[in-house]
């Protein structure tokens, strides 16, 4: 059977009033009659807007053809494919209940399969707020912002040894037991709090526990047990979001919880840093992670859009030299740097979810010049 699976479907809550963008996003992963992703291939997504039902009247169809990343990840902007009928602008957003129908051909033809209806649970507010008098006092789109906004809420037992949370979500209590080392000792772990996800670190089972509060649920990524049999702990580097990433200095890993999906994700780099002891410096930007592997010379980005570590090799004259390793710079989830020995500049596009390079003069080397400066400039 051929099968689409939605890992994500938001639609976008911020107000824009001036000038409303049509459409909101859709992200899923597409699967072929096998039952597998449809790895870096071609497919095509018919969606259709139905009202009230199921089988309600079909007020909007179009279609899109998208390519799939290595793991059949697809991205599209539900508003902005190829019409096929009605108009997606005249879609009353505030009246009834409104279904979204997949269909998907994964062959990239026109044989579709339907895979599922879906309620849309939760209404395009910048769309619905274009068809309001905002300025009217009676308008209560602001109320309805702030009505619709929620809040988890978690305590620690440190008796029974256990961090409970409640979940604005799914309304249920959940709970996540530590070791016993910590109620024998009359102490407790130590609770990070990010976005309405609960984060805290077992040091004496050597775990790091999540709760999403996305998927309203735990998960939970082991770590070397020689961090407990030495009586520390790895450090956290947590976004806003709730996305984390934390070093293994001792199996030489990098983990990082997605919280897109709520899983989690590793990446080894060179055993060199364990023998000496030390570990790459890890750095975040927007919702991406990045750490340079000196003894490997490699420079590694996780996208939290793909679900993918993606690496950049530098010149092996940085190791040879014994200097430290290139500078990586970083802006709204994009990382840089020029590695002057080879004299490229290295760019990591977020979109793309690819590394691309362009060379500079080698006039700069020749004269020992410093390197060109990458400089930003955001897009909306």
């Amino acid at each position: 059977m051929k099968k689409l699976y939605t890992l994500l479907l938001a639609v976008t809550t911020a107000l824009v009033f001036a000038q409303v963008p049509q459409g909101f996003s859709y992200q899923a992963i597409a699967f072929n009659a096998s039952g597998n992703p449809v790895s870096n291939g071609n497919v095509s997504v018919r969606i259709s807007i139905l009202n009230e039902s199921v089988t309600g009247t079909n007020l909007y169809t179009e279609t899109h053809s998208k390519a799939t990343n290595s793991k059949g990840l697809i991205n599209l902007n539900i508003g902005q494919g190829t019409p096929v009928s009605g108009a997606f602008s005249g879609i009353n957003w505030g009246a009834n209940a409104k279904f979204i129908k997949v269909e998907i051909d994964p062959a990239g033809g026109t044989s579709y399969t339907n895979v599922g209806t879906n309620q849309l649970m939760s209404v395009p507010y910048a769309m619905t707020a274009s068809k309001v008098d905002i300025s009217s006092p009676s308008s209560a789109i602001g109320d309805d912002i702030n009505e619709s906004k929620s809040t988890n809420y978690f305590y620690v037992d440190k008796y029974e040894g256990k961090v409970y949370v409640l979940s604005s979500k799914t309304g249920v209590w959940s709970s996540k037991a530590f070791s016993a080392t910590y109620t024998n000792n009359n102490i407790v772990p130590d609770i990070t709090a990010k976005n309405g996800n609960i984060i805290f670190i077992d040091g004496y089972d050597g775990k790091v526990h999540i709760f999403s509060s996305r998927s309203g649920s735990w998960s939970t990524q082991p770590y070397s047990a020689t961090y407990t049999n030495n009586n520390n702990i790895p450090s956290l580097f947590s976004l806003s979001n709730g996305s984390t990433l934390f070093i293994d200095k001792f199996d030489h890993k990098a983990y990082v919880f997605n919280y897109t999906i709520g899983t989690w994700s590793s990446q080894e780099y060179n055993v060199g840093y364990a023998n000496n002891n030390t570990m790459p410096t890890a750095t975040a930007s927007g919702s991406n992670f990045s750490f340079v592997d000196k003894y490997d010379r490699k420079v590694y980005v996780y996208n939290t859009k793909t679900m993918e570590w993606k690496s950049q090799q530098f010149s092996v004259t940085y190791y040879n030299n014994n200097l430290s390793t290139p500078d990586v710079s970083s802006s709204n989830g994009n990382f840089s740097f020029t590695d002057r020995f080879d004299r490229k500049v290295y760019i990591f596009n977020s979109r793309t979810g690819n590394w691309i390079s362009q060379e500079y003069n080698v006039g700069y080397y020749n004269n020992n010049y410093s390197t060109p400066s990458t400089l930003w400039t955001e897009t909306n």
